[in-house]
């Protein structure tokens, strides 16, 4: 199949898998589990969280419109750049593993899995994946980006990405803020060994 054809099937399919499977799901499971609501980016928890709640809705909401148009009108109608088609299938294999990354993150959470800031008190979680990044649930989005970047090459997916990219930072550090007023030495200590999105880069300071 041509590589373009391809991606206008995979791409919507591994969308669908993230957010039915990896956003729908756990939440659904956490409930039933333990009649926790994992989904707290309306509240506001802390300063800042009900407002990025609205960012990532409408980053969301963007990304979705964007596949969608690609997968059923083609490159061309949402501009996509000439650029070579050998850069499609390694953009897949990268939305692929971003998933995959989110999915055994998200596992591994367990019980403190949440999608925003909780000011109920979670289990600080340093295993699995945790161990060698602080946050590799966001370190997989990152990577969906970026292969979304890939496969449809435009200024939209471009705009998105970088937009979706400053709010996870923003994001990040508003959780930090949290976590540290939580757990206290516990997690400055963590931090201070694991680094933010990658191994070793971004450790906070003891």
């Amino acid at each position: 199949m041509e590589p373009l054809s391809l991606a206008r099937v995979a791409l919507p399919l591994l969308l669908i898998v993230f957010a039915g499977v990896l956003l729908v799901w756990p939440v659904v499971r956490l409930r039933r589990q333990t009649g926790v609501w994992a989904v707290t980016l309306h509240r506001n928890t802390t300063p800042g969280n009900r407002f990025m709640g609205l960012v990532f809705l409408a980053l969301v909401l963007g990304l979705a419109c964007l596949v969608a148009r690609f997968a059923l009108y083609g490159p061309a109608s949402v501009g996509v750049w000439g650029v070579p088609r050998g850069v499609v299938f390694p953009g897949l294999l990268l939305c692929a593993a971003g998933v995959a990354v989110i999915a055994v993150a998200q596992r591994q959470m367990g019980e403190s899995f949440r999608i925003g800031i909780d000011d109920a008190k979670t289990a600080l979680v340093s295993r699995g994946l945790f161990r060698r990044v602080r946050n590799p649930i966001y370190s997989g989005l990152l990577m969906l980006l970026l292969g979304v970047a890939l496969v449809i090459p435009c200024a939209a997916s471009v705009l998105l990405g970088s937009a979706a990219a400053a709010a996870i930072a923003i994001h990040t550090r508003l959780e930090e803020r949290h976590l540290l007023e939580l757990h206290g030495d516990a997690y400055r200590s963590y931090a201070a060994g694991v680094g933010r999105f990658l191994p070793g880069v971004g450790r906070l300071r003891a």
